[in-house]
């Protein structure tokens, strides 16, 4: 078995809010079939008996568009047995799954809701996700949540130009000493990909016809690591560091307060 740091799995492309500057680019309403637990099987299959993240995150988009959320949980635990089970959330719609927190309990899974604003109409809701959560705590013991302040952390991933998304030119090497997803590995379309940014980059460009953009050639040319990769080659992928796509990612933190992400706005 390969040891990797982390795995993670789309369980829905699309999201109910619209954060800007998002590095899995779910502001920008991407299409894509919701994967049913037959799809996610085979592409489990194709790596559980070959590598072993010490995490394995669900999550979207928000995965809680997924109406087989619960399925969906137990089949990660089935394949992913020795590793950290999370589900990542914006929380939104977790009240539409009341057996949701048993489940959680039964596959050691914990769950991570994540506050993604501090704009007042979004605290308000926002509150709501709150309680619930803490009456699953109160209610189920042993249960694991933890709410993440996702908004302290926001950065630009990417300049804004004319509505269309326009890559950083910085030095590799400089540009993933500061990613903040240099561990977050996609499991997408039976392959590895090496950040969320390079896995969903073709829906981003068909969404936005970015094919005219000469600057995105780099993102155009990565090849993921497939299934049928020798051990040598996964062995190459888990331990490279940077490579020349990291040098279209910034180089420097730059902070960015979006806008209320319960309502779409001028992307900037």
């Amino acid at each position: 078995m390969i040891d990797i740091p982390a795995l993670e799995y789309h369980l829905a492309h699309g999201c109910n809010l619209s954060c800007q500057q998002c590095s899995h680019y779910s502001n920008f309403r991407l299409a894509g079939k919701l994967p049913t637990p037959a799809d996610a099987r085979r592409e489990y299959s194709s790596w559980s008996n070959r590598v072993r993240p010490r995490r394995f995150a669900l999550l979207g988009g928000e995965p809680l568009l997924n109406p087989q959320i619960i399925e969906h949980i137990q089949l990660a635990r089935q394949h992913w047995s020795d590793s950290q089970l999370m589900l990542v959330t914006n929380g939104f719609f977790l009240h539409r799954f009341p057996e949701l927190p048993k489940v959680l309990l039964e596959t050691n899974c914990r769950l991570e809701v994540s506050q993604h604003g501090t704009h007042d109409a979004y605290v308000q809701r926002f509150r709501e996700v709150k309680h619930l959560v803490w009456r699953w705590r109160e209610q189920y013991p042993g249960i694991q949540i933890k709410i993440r302040q996702s908004h302290r952390g926001w950065m630009r991933q990417y300049n804004m130009e004319d509505g269309k998304p326009i890559p950083f030119y910085s030095k590799p090497a400089a540009a993933f000493r500061l990613c903040m997803q240099k561990t977050c590995t996609q499991l997408y379309r039976t392959m590895l990909w090496k950040c969320p940014a390079l896995a969903y980059f073709k829906q981003l460009e068909a969404k936005l016809n970015l094919h005219h953009l000469p600057q995105w050639q780099p993102f155009r040319d990565y090849q993921a690591c497939p299934p049928d990769a020798s051990d040598a080659e996964v062995h190459r992928f888990v331990q490279s560091k940077a490579i020349p796509q990291c040098g279209l990612c910034p180089s420097h933190r730059t902070k960015f307060v979006h806008p209320n992400p319960l309502q779409p706005s001028v992307l900037r």
